[in-house]
C-alpha cells in the first residue's frame, strides 16, 4: 500500500523517506525505534508542536499524517508511555514526543491534557524489510577509543537549566578551544542538540544519531549508543572537549547514572557541572555524584537566581554557585571549567 505523508519527524532525520510511502501492519511486533505512519485523529492543544528535522516546529492538525517511531517515554514532567505489545492497522496510538514518538499513553504531569491521538495506518517498508531506526544509527560500541575529555552537565530533573547552561559554556569555551557537544540521554528533539550546535559546537549529535528514539530503553543499549557517539564525534573531529548534556534528571528512567558509571565514560570526564530547581536538589546532585566517584564543580540553574539561593547552595552543599545569565558569574563558571580541564 503506498501513503502519502505530511511530516517527517526529526527523529528520523538520518533516515532518507521519499515522498510516498509503502506500509506494512501485519505479522510484526512492535519494537522500539520501528518507523510507522500515524494520522492524527485527536488534538491536545497544550502540547501538539511536532519537531522537524533542523527544528522547524508546526503545530498538529487533525487529518495530517506524520512518520515518526514507536518509542517509549518517562518524563516527570512530561507524558509516560510505552511501545506497545500488539499493534494492527487502525488501532489508536499517541504522540508522547515532539520528536514524533508515539506510542501508548500511560499517564503525565498534572498540567498537561492527554496526549494527540492518531491512527496507526502502519510500518514503513524499504523492499522487503521494515525500517527501524537502529538500523540508520551510528555504530555503538563497547569501548571508549582514544583519549576523549568530556565536560558532563548533569540536573537534578527536566527543565532545570541543563541546555542553558550547556550553551553558554559552550559560547564561551569555543572562543579558544575547538568544542564538541553531545546529548547522550533524553527524548528526541532538535532544539537542545541545535542550541549547543549555534553556541559554537564543531559537531553536535545526540542519541537519535546512534539509533535510538529515547533513551528509556534497556542500559546496555544506551550505554554502547553513548560511547559510539563519544567516539564519532571525538575521533572524526579535532577536538579539545566535548561538553555533554545528560537530558533528564540524574536519577531518572533515561540512564543517566548507568553512562556516568560506566568505566570508560568516566575516566573520560574531568568535569561535571549541575544544574537545579532548589536547594535539595542540589545537596541530592552533590551526594549522588560522590557515590559515584565524580567531584561536582558547580551548581546552576534557578536556585541560583537570587543571593539568598546562592548563598544556600555554597553555606550548605559546599559548591560554588553560578548563575549562568549573570556574566560576572558566567565567566567565573567558564573559568572552573578551564580550571578542570587544565589540570588534566
Amino acid at each position: 500500500m503506498i501513503k502519502e505523508y505530511d511530516y517527517k519527524a526529526s527523529c528520523l532525520k538520518r533516515i532518507d523517506i521519499g515522498r510516498n510511502i509503502e506500509v506494512e501492519y501485519s505479522g510484526h511486533r512492535p519494537q522500539s525505534g520501528d518507523v510507522v505512519a500515524v494520522r492524527i485523529t485527536g488534538v491536545n492543544d497544550t502540547y501538539r508542536e511536532l519537531d522537524l528535522e533542523g527544528g522547524e516546529l508546526v503545530d498538529l492538525e487533525e487529518g495530517d499524517v506524520v512518520v515518526g517511531a514507536l518509542g517509549n517515554r518517562a518524563g516527570v514532567k512530561g507524558y509516560i508511555g510505552n511501545v506497545p505489545e500488539d499493534l494492527d492497522e487502525g488501532d489508536e496510538i499517541s504522540f508522547l514526543g515532539s520528536g514524533g514518538v508515539f506510542g501508548i499513553y500511560r499517564s503525565s504531569a498534572k498540567e498537561l491534557e492527554e496526549p494527540c491521538k492518531g491512527e496507526f495506518l502502519g510500518y514503513i517498508k524499504s523492499g522487503e524489510d521494515l525500517r527501524n531506526m537502529k538500523d540508520h544509527g551510528i555504530e555503538k560500541a563497547e569501548k571508549i577509543n582514544g583519549d576523549p575529555r568530556l565536560v558532563a552537565v548533569v540536573a537534578s530533573r527536566m527543565d532545570a537549566g541543563k541546555t542553558t547552561l550547556a550553551t553558554k559554556l559552550i559560547e564561551n569555551l569555543s572562543k579558544d578551544y575547538r568544542i564538541g557537544s553531545l546529548k547522550l540521554t533524553g527524548s528526541a528533539r532538535e532544539r537542545d542538540r541545535l542550541s549547543m550546535y549555534e553556541a559554537g559546537s564543531k559537531v553536535s549529535l545526540d542519541f537519535v544519531d546512534a539509533g535510538i528514539p529515547t533513551t528509556v530503553e534497556d542500559p546496555e543499549t544506551v550505554i554502547s549508543s553513548a560511547k559510539g557517539l563519544v567516539n564519532h564525534a571525538w575521533n572524526k573531529n579535532e577536538l579539545d572537549f566535548i561538553v555533554i548534556e545528560f537530558g533528564a534528571g540524574l536519577i531518572s528512567n533515561y540512564r543517566v547514572r548507568e553512562v556516568l558509571k560506566d568505566l570508560d565514560i568516566k575516566e573520560s570526564v574531568f568535569s561535571v557541572c549541575a544544574a537545579s530547581l532548589d536547594v535539595m536538589g542540589a545537596y541530592g546532585l552533590k551526594d549522588v555524584l560522590e557515590d559515584m566517584d565524580y567531584s561536582l564543580s558547580f551548581i546552576s540553574g534557578p536556585i541560583t537566581d537570587t543571593t539568598v539561593g546562592k548563598d544556600t547552595i555554597e553555606d550548605n552543599v559546599g559548591v560554588p554557585a553560578y548563575n549562568a545569565f549573570k556574566p560576572d558569574q558566567l565567566q567565573e563558571a567558564v573559568e572552573t571549567v578551564e580550571s578542570d580541564f587544565n589540570s588534566l
